[in-house]
């Protein structure tokens, strides 16, 4: 009998939270956003992770990432997921420039008479920022391997994908009850999709996935059902869809710590990441978009079907993540969870979990 390596309490326990951002979140390359929200001088996005504010901004061309606090009253400088403003902050107009300093304070000299020096002092943190394909990623732990050497095979993966899928059908944000680890989990298994999903995903997937590991990460590729391919045929040949030579079926990535994406008959992208608020919430950032097409009358029809879709599919799954964490709670004791053949992507999860949180747990 299989066991997965976390314990029912590391759902709940503060200190382990506090950990994981040490160990899971800040030394890892995360994905903030995208390229496509950043084209135009002055265009930003914004993420959380935990207490951790992250911003991106367009400085003329050029990306720089940075925690998102301001360094005179801490107020965060960027308050709306996306937009297009100067980087400077709402509570008393100090802006910041592409090296962090602060370049513009109102009333400096009356105020504060600042030298150069303590101007360069009060400096945002910087963080590391790259991209691949469509997709924005930054560490907040300074050194260490190039989103290249992380990613390893995936690099390529979000490269080939953000290159070819370029026709955004949604975008959103919703935040869920739950902790984010048992939502990486549902994610990577299809042992749950018959059941969970009956009146959708079980409807397109045939649930006999195969499963491969990369490191930390890991990749399940099965077929899609016969009612799903003639859908996608008909859709494509309505709009020309420009569709990928590979993975024409279905393909469902998982990056760790929390990023999921699924890739449909080689022509539809999903990418959600999960990040954690507290250890009983995270916010659930979802996209998706279908590969370069020309368009036509059929596009309005073919992208609210597909919303549709992803909105039933994320209902069940919002459902009984929160029952799990509920469960979870309910232990008498702490106990792993029992991980059958079909749920090998968990296990490949909970196996690069422990390793980062090697000394604190268990």
């Amino acid at each position: 009998m299989q066991m997965g390596a976390v314990t029912s309490d590391l759902y709940h326990r503060d200190d382990v939270f506090a950990a994981e951002m040490d160990r899971v979140f800040r030394p890892s390359w995360l994905c903030v956003g995208f390229s496509e929200d950043l084209k135009n001088p002055n265009d930003f996005i914004t993420t959380d992770i935990g207490p951790h504010g992250i911003v991106v901004q367009n400085f003329k061309g050029e990306l720089r990432a940075f925690r998102n606090v301001c360094t005179h009253r801490f107020s965060r400088l960027q308050t709306e997921a996306c937009g297009n403003r100067p980087l400077t902050c709402p509570y008393h107009g100090w802006t910041f420039g592409k090296d962090g300093a602060p370049v513009g304070i109102p009333f400096e000299r009356q105020s504060f008479g600042f030298t150069p020096e303590e101007k360069t002092s009060l400096s945002l943190d910087a963080y590391q920022v790259e991209v691949v394909g469509n997709f924005v990623f930054v560490r907040m732990e300074l050194g260490g391997m190039s989103l290249r050497d992380y990613l390893g095979s995936y690099y390529d993966m979000l490269a080939h994908l953000g290159g070819l899928c370029s026709d955004r059908v949604e975008s959103e944000r919703f935040v869920w009850s739950g902790n984010w680890k048992l939502a990486m989990d549902n994610a990577a298994e299809a042992y749950h999709v018959p059941l969970v999903h009956a009146d959708n995903f079980s409807l397109i997937l045939h649930n006999d996935l195969s499963i491969t590991t990369e490191g930390e990460h890991a990749t399940s590729t099965g077929e899609l059902k016969e009612r799903s391919v003639k859908w996608w045929a008909n859709a494509c040949r309505a709009l020309k869809i420009e569709r990928s030579d590979q993975w024409q079926g279905y393909m469902s990535a998982v990056i760790f710590p929390n990023i999921v994406l699924t890739f449909s008959y080689g022509a539809f992208l999903t990418f959600q990441t999960f990040d954690p608020i507290d250890k009983d919430r995270f916010t659930i950032k979802t996209a998706a978009w279908i590969g370069t097409n020309r368009g036509g009358a059929a596009r309005a029809l073919i992208h609210d079907n597909l919303r549709e879709f992803t909105a039933s599919v994320r209902a069940d799954d919002e459902h009984i993540i929160a029952q799990v964490h509920k469960g979870t709670r309910d232990t008498p004791t702490p106990r792993r969870a029992v991980l059958g053949a079909m749920e090998a992507g968990p296990a490949q999860l909970q196996r690069a979990y422990a390793a980062r949180m090697k000394g604190v747990i268990a």
